[in-house]
């Protein structure tokens, strides 16, 4: 039976992550804050623009080394200041403390534990974090892209090295781009791209190969997810669309497939000036009882299936690191029906969870001793 029906039985053998505490310093509408939170449910209740969603991206940061919310760091500075700071403590993990900080002229500085890193990414795997956020319910209903970037946060969180191909990997597809446009214009080139299909292939390969095997965890668990939640009346079927077809799915042979393919379709991308497979051009498809989800399913259908994504998210970061990671939840209760709020609800027993809402007052089944309720108003904070 799914991991939902018996949640706490699951919690016996792994380690609870707790954000122990959260500094910040000019950090959005928060000039300078300390808070403590509890082990269980953390709810932050106020009416829209005080600042709840704020506090969640704050703990975010720390576990990814970005926002959800921007692609720019420089817009979480306080407006009228130069830099703004985070602090949180973690407890009943290695790691006890994280910092980063940010200022006007673009420098960054992230620590562990009082050791600052070279690179934001070797922050990956710091801090174990599952976001559910209102844009989450169009991973179905948008483009690839936000399914790939899906993947990407959840894999780059269990293996710091898949960030890093990812990296790679989006530098040479930039870089070939590049060539591809000056190639066009001076066809001597042309033998240059070998070079660059080679060094993308090598990164592409591996990107592949790790969201295959996610994919293939991902997909059974999140069936169950969806089964459960649907009363067993539905079935949802994931699949990873690659741009390159593949008989076999180990490394070696993606690797191989990849350059054979890349030099078939090499005048195609000259002509379009632009690379027109692998990684950065890959899906996930969602069928649900073999239909296509995202033209027939039900608005409640899709939340359903995003639902089970996340749950299995965190099923799969307790499976493969022995830790229960944070679970952060904006706004999204008002987007689920009571049933949904309830299957949800029963899961984050023993899971650190950090819930923004404009009244705590549907959450009375919450409120207890163990639980903590701050009324955010305009940047200041109480707990009541």
């Amino acid at each position: 039976m799914i991991f939902l029906v018996e949640p706490l039985l699951f919690l016996q053998a792994v380690k609870t992550l707790i954000v122990d505490s959260i500094r910040l310093e000019n950090f959005r509408n928060y000039k300078d804050i300390e808070l403590n939170f509890c082990d269980g449910i953390n709810i932050f209740q106020g009416l829209n623009g005080q600042g709840k969603t704020n506090l969640l991206e704050s703990i975010y940061i720390c576990s990814v080394g970005k926002s959800f919310r921007t692609s720019k760091d420089i817009e979480m500075i306080n407006h009228e200041k130069e830099y703004f700071t985070v602090n949180v403590g973690i407890k009943n993990d290695a790691t006890d403390k994280i910092f980063i900080r940010y200022d006007r002229q673009k420098q960054k500085a992230i620590a562990v534990n009082g050791i600052f890193l070279r690179k934001s990414g070797q922050l990956m795997g710091a801090l174990l974090c599952v976001l559910f956020c209102p844009e989450d319910l169009l991973i179905l209903s948008d483009g690839p892209s936000r399914r790939r970037r899906f993947l990407d946060i959840a894999i780059s969180q269990l293996n710091p090295l898949y960030y890093y191909n990812l990296q790679q990997y989006t530098k040479l597809t930039a870089q070939k781009n590049v060539q591809l446009k000056q190639i066009k214009k001076n066809p001597k080139q042309k033998d240059v791209l070998f070079v660059w299909n080679e060094q993308i292939a090598e990164y592409g390969s591996k990107i592949i190969a790790e969201r295959i095997k996610f994919i293939d965890v991902l997909k059974d668990l999140a069936n169950e997810s969806h089964a459960y939640i649907s009363e067993y009346k539905e079935q949802l079927v994931l699949e990873y669309e690659n741009t390159i077809e593949l008989n076999e799915y180990d490394e070696r042979h993606i690797k191989e497939t990849y350059i054979k393919t890349l030099e078939k379709i090499m005048q195609r991308e000259i002509e379009r000036e632009v690379s027109l497979i692998g990684p950065h051009r890959d899906d996930i498809s969602f069928r649900l009882n073999d239909l296509e989800l995202k033209k027939y399913g039900s608005q409640g259908q899709k939340r359903t299936a995003v639902l089970s994504l996340k749950i299995a998210e965190i099923e799969i970061m307790k499976k493969n690191t022995g830790r229960i990671p944070i679970l952060l939840l904006d706004d999204v209760m008002s987007e689920l029906d009571k049933k949904r709020q309830e299957a949800l609800l029963s899961y984050v027993k023993g899971v650190q969870t950090f819930i923004t809402c404009v009244d705590s007052e549907s959450f009375d089944q919450l409120k207890d001793t163990q639980n903590y309720i701050f009324n955010i108003s305009d940047g200041a904070v109480s707990k009541l």
